[in-house]
């Protein structure tokens, strides 16, 4: 379980005993962070392998 998964529970947690009165959009907040940044490393690395093989078929590689 990683740090935003830890927070995201202690958060949910806190809000359900009453602890802390957050809209739900704030504590799920960590977990909505790591989702739009895992997805922009996703885009990335996909983005990468596109311009790779462009690269390679320009070259005449196959």
């Amino acid at each position: 379980m990683g740090f935003t998964e830890a927070l995201t529970l202690v958060f949910i947690i806190l809000k359900l005993v009453g602890v802390i009165d957050w809209s739900w959009w704030l504590v799920l907040l960590p977990e909505i962070i790591a989702l739009t940044f895992y997805t922009l490393i996703a885009i990335s690395v996909f983005l990468k392998g596109v311009s790779v093989v462009k690269k390679s078929n320009k070259k005449g590689w196959k």
